[in-house]
């Protein structure tokens, strides 16, 4: 993380109105936002991914799963701080333009490619979510549904996760590289111009110091992927856990043709 305040401070082009009228309220906001609770969660979220390495990574999720109002702690702790993020990242990444003669070289690339790793996390985050709470295969591509557990309980978490990745191998594990990459990019570099924004890194000294944990953070981040990935694509699926997922799967689709309503005949 380079140490320079002007690297988030381009110059911009007309905003639609509202955004003009309270910039300042809106670019705190969005900063805000971005750490909590979006970039928290991307912390947990990706550490808990790495129990697939070194801990017990059916615990970790079977205790998300379990706690208590999930979907209110999912709505307004997660979709709307990110619904609102992702609004507002839009519009400044189509609206902003960054300043060559005014900023460094360097500061230039991070600006753009904050705002490209912001659109590849929105677009990683809507499939994600796609694929696991709406159940869309996009063309069978990703047709790998995820099980906490099997028919009688037996931990799937491990082995449905594995199966996710090395489905469509190698392009599943090429689109979760870049889209998760791409999050934890985004996340480190928006905190670092997060402090400029709030005014907490004043002189170049402190931005050298705060760029220097944000490096550390984005680097955690970065190993705590790479390990759940490689856990995923090394994890050897057992027959048994196939042959679950599999009467599961054909336990779903029973029960979903037998909610259809039926078709109007003419």
């Amino acid at each position: 993380m380079s140490a320079h305040a002007t690297a988030e401070a381009p110059s911009t082009a007309p905003t639609p109105e509202f955004c003009g009228k309270y910039h300042f309220l809106l670019r705190r906001l969005h900063s805000l936002t971005g750490i909590l609770p979006v970039g928290v969660f991307l912390c947990f979220h990706l550490f808990t991914n790495f129990q697939m390495l070194v801990g017990n990574f059916q615990h970790e999720v079977q205790f998300i799963h379990d706690m208590p109002a999930l979907l209110f702690i999912e709505i307004f702790g997660l979709w709307l701080p990110i619904g609102f993020h992702a609004a507002l990242g839009v519009v400044y990444t189509f609206t902003g333009v960054p300043n060559s003669t005014a900023y460094s070289y360097q500061d230039n690339w991070r600006y753009t490619f904050q705002r490209i790793t912001g659109i590849l996390a929105l677009l990683f985050i809507f499939v994600h979510v796609a694929k696991l709470r709406w159940g869309w295969t996009f063309g069978g591509m990703l047709d790998t549904p995820f099980y906490l557990s099997g028919p009688n309980g037996e931990p799937l978490a491990k082995a449905t996760t594995a199966i996710a990745l090395q489905h469509a191998f190698p392009l599943a594990a090429i689109m979760y590289v870049v889209g998760v990459y791409s999050c934890v990019y985004h996340f480190a570099n928006g905190l670092w111009t997060a402090a400029i924004t709030w005014g907490l890194t004043v002189s170049v000294a402190a931005q050298k110091r705060w760029g220097q944990v944000c490096t550390a953070v984005g680097v955690a981040l970065a190993i705590f992927t790479a390990g759940a990935i490689y856990a995923s694509l090394t994890y050897k699926v057992t027959d048994q856990e196939r042959a679950m997922v599999a009467q599961l799967e054909q336990a779903e689709a029973s029960g979903a043709s037998m909610e259809a309503p039926a078709m109007p005949t003419h």
